[in-house]
């Protein structure tokens, strides 16, 4: 590497460790001897041979924290111009969204009516709320005499926090209620949901697997706390720390941790995620057949009662 980036991947490396020690929500690091991390690090980093060895030695100080929402994103993830992902031609493959220091992602949405009178509605991500709040609020529209709605959030890793209040709104029609607190160094914030001027006041069944995290176990996990939503599936990946990303002086993006979350009842997610009020597998036959037992079990709940 030339010197310039050696000395950018120094600055990034006295950047990250700043931003933990001044932003993890533990003001005592869980522990740990932060400073003798610093000093043990900083040789390993000014004698790095390549980016991949910088990231590695960096991904190993935050691995320490032992705690989601750390992560190194590589600058090649930025780098990919949205003009060389043309628009797909199926509109459920979705979109190139940007959001803050994220790199782009494709956000899909999807929403109908299942036999049985259902209303079925899945998103991907909890990203750009111009577009999918007013979708979810048209989905929820063309649902009203419906029994029930289905939120499948399978495999949805989260997103923007705030989001999960804004769809909350949609299903409690009683002011003050809230989902959870967010505590971070200096203030704590409450998840209060405000009520639209329209509530659903039919059924809402709630999916989740392992791949379900952060926002999307806030949202699930506050209204399964409020009893308004019965959860189906399997448990939730346990990562439920709201976090940030800033870009590093080497052009990696560095996701942190800046605040803990604990669900309106006193459950902490972290670590161990949303249980399902019914646990339903998958089986590889049910694949196979292209059935899928989990939206299977919750339409049976909205219909049989």
């Amino acid at each position: 590497m030339t010197p310039r980036e050696k000395a950018d991947n120094i600055a990034s490396f006295e950047l990250l460790w700043h931003t933990v020690r001044d932003q993890h929500p533990d003001p005592k690091l869980n522990g740990l001897n932060w400073q003798e991390i610093h000093d043990s690090t900083l040789p390993l980093i000014e004698n790095a041979a390549s980016m991949e060895e910088v990231r590695d030695i960096l991904r190993g100080v935050v691995a320490k924290l032992e705690a989601s929402h750390y992560s190194i994103i590589p600058s090649e993830r930025y780098d990919v111009p949205s003009a060389a992902s043309p628009a797909p031609a199926n509109p459920l493959e979705g979109t190139l969204v940007h959001f803050g220091n994220l790199p782009e992602s494709r956000l899909t949405f999807e929403s109908r009516l299942l036999p049985g009178g259902a209303g079925y509605i899945r998103f991907n991500e909890f990203l750009d709320p111009a577009t999918i709040m007013p979708k979810f609020e048209a989905a929820l529209k063309s649902f009203a005499k419906a029994p029930g709605i289905i939120l499948d959030l399978r495999g949805n890793p989260g997103g923007i926090g705030v989001m999960a209040m804004g769809i909350a709104g949609f299903f409690i029609d009683k002011p003050g209620q809230r989902l959870g607190e967010m505590k971070m160094r200096q203030t704590t914030l409450q998840f209060v949901i405000f009520p639209r001027p329209e509530t659903y006041a039919g059924k809402l069944a709630i999916l989740l697997d392992e791949g379900s995290a952060s926002t999307t176990e806030i949202l699930a996990g506050g209204l399964q706390d409020l009893g308004r939503a019965r959860i189906f599936g399997t448990r939730s990946m346990g990562a439920a720390l709201p976090s940030d990303i800033i870009r590093l002086p080497n052009g990696d993006g560095f996701q942190y941790a800046q605040a803990s979350y604990t669900s309106v009842s006193g459950k902490i997610l972290e670590g161990n995620g949303v249980t399902p009020d019914a646990v339903v597998h998958q089986t590889r036959e049910s694949v196979l057949a292209d059935h899928d037992l989990v939206i299977e079990a919750a339409d049976n709940w909205i219909t049989s009662h």
